[in-house]
């Protein structure tokens, strides 16, 4: 581990960061004392090369992420693979403390480098958006006004989110950065507008409005220019979601007498019904895999909520969560690995992640508030945002 660790402080003595992300010749972080001192018998020492390392990475990172070309980027590359190979080597370390810590700075860079889950929660007295890491922790608002915001969606690459707000005394589409700054309105009318979702190309948004006297599903250019309706029938139609592709949007209707999941073209053509459900079992909440292939969903068919999943076609409709309480509202992760969703089970409504499959279902969240469901066309929902460095996850991924 010397080996690595010595190597590792040479380099980053070359171009150690300076607070500006620059780089500074004169810091030159001496690595392999920091690794040492994860495991002094000074808490104060433990505590500050803990931070000093955690620091380290997260400048390295950030110039990563800076960086305006790929040779600036490969540059780069292999300070942090050092820095990686580093911590798992003494992530493996027979000193307790050595071992608990470089895990968590291990996985304090994982998260930093992996996607971000959007949500929804009125835990401040009124519904706000919130960004919190895949995991749960560093929990932020960045909704700060008194009306309500929901339904939070992240641009294809990663720098905004669309969301609902009542600020003007209806519901309307706006747009913010993904920091909370900027936020701008997209449509503007008496009637209501919501459900936000980005073509994958980014530079169109599908939403669902009652306009027109009941709620039809429309498509509007990123910037809220050329807002187009793409249903026509008297039925409710809700919850568009664009595939992978860009070809097609799944929704939700109630044009054959309960809520059933429909696919059609992004033009509005070959509107057809995915699922068959009948007297008054629905079915809501499409969700793409990142394949394209599957589609989770949310249905009543067995007596409460469960998730479920089907293949694009509406073929092999497959249950993934089973308990007594109600479980809605999946998002895939963007690598399709996980389904994260909204689930009651706890006793009031929260968020929880679990396996594609349905294994491993796990709450990330410990409020005691939530919200009253008046709607099942807008809750709460999860979206995970696009992984924003692919290429660095696979540096600082915990070992399983």
């Amino acid at each position: 581990m010397f080996g690595i660790i010595m190597g590792l402080s040479h380099a980053i003595g070359r171009s150690a960061l300076a607070d500006n992300g620059s780089v500074a010749e004169d810091k030159r972080p001496d690595v392999e004392d920091l690794i040492h001192q994860l495991g002094a018998d000074d808490w104060q020492a433990r505590d500050s090369a803990d931070k000093e390392l955690t620091e380290l990475g997260d400048r390295l990172i950030e110039q990563y992420r800076r960086a305006k070309s790929d040779a600036e980027r490969r540059t780069l590359h292999p300070e942090l693979q050092k820095l990686s190979e580093a911590l798992r080597e003494a992530a493996q370390s027979k000193d307790l403390e050595i071992k608990l810590r470089a895990n968590r700075i291990q996985k304090h860079l994982y998260f930093s480098v992996s996607p971000k889950i959007a949500f929804t929660s009125r835990r401040d007295g009124n519904w706000k958006i919130y960004v919190m890491d895949a995991d749960g922790q560093n929990q932020t608002r960045l909704t700060e006004n008194k009306a309500g915001n929901w339904s939070p969606a992240w641009s294809p690459d990663g720098k905004r989110i669309a969301f609902v707000s009542t600020r003007d005394g209806n519901w309307e589409i706006y747009v913010m950065d993904s920091a909370g700054k900027n936020q701008t309105s997209l449509t503007k009318n008496t009637a209501d507008d919501g459900a936000p979702a980005w073509s994958p190309d980014g530079t169109k948004i599908a939403f669902a409005s009652d306009r027109d006297g009941n709620w039809k599903i429309y498509v509007m250019d990123a910037d809220g220019q050329n807002q187009t309706r793409l249903t026509e029938n008297k039925a409710g139609n809700w919850s568009p979601a664009w595939s992978p592709d860009g070809k097609r949007i799944a929704f939700v209707s109630r044009r054959d007498g309960n809520e059933q999941i429909y696919v059609m073209d992004s033009d509005g053509k070959n509107q057809t019904r995915l699922t068959e459900d009948k007297n008054d079992r629905v079915n809501n909440f499409p969700a793409w895999s990142p394949d394209g292939t599957k589609i989770a969903f949310a249905s009543t068919r067995d007596g409460n909520w469960e998730i479920y999943v089907m293949d694009a076609d509406g073929q092999n409709q497959t249950r993934l969560t089973n308990n007594k309480t109600e479980d809605f509202l999946p998002a895939w992760s963007p690598d399709g690995k996980r389904i994260a969703f909204v689930s009651k089970r706890d006793g009031n409504e929260q968020i929880y992640v679990m396996d594609s499959d349905g294994k491993n279902q796990t709450g990330l969240m410990e409020d005691k508030v939530d919200g009253t469901i008046q709607s099942t066309i807008w809750v709460p929902k999860p979206t995970w945002s696009p992984i924003s460095l692919p290429e660095l996850i696979g540096l600082f991924a915990p070992e399983k």
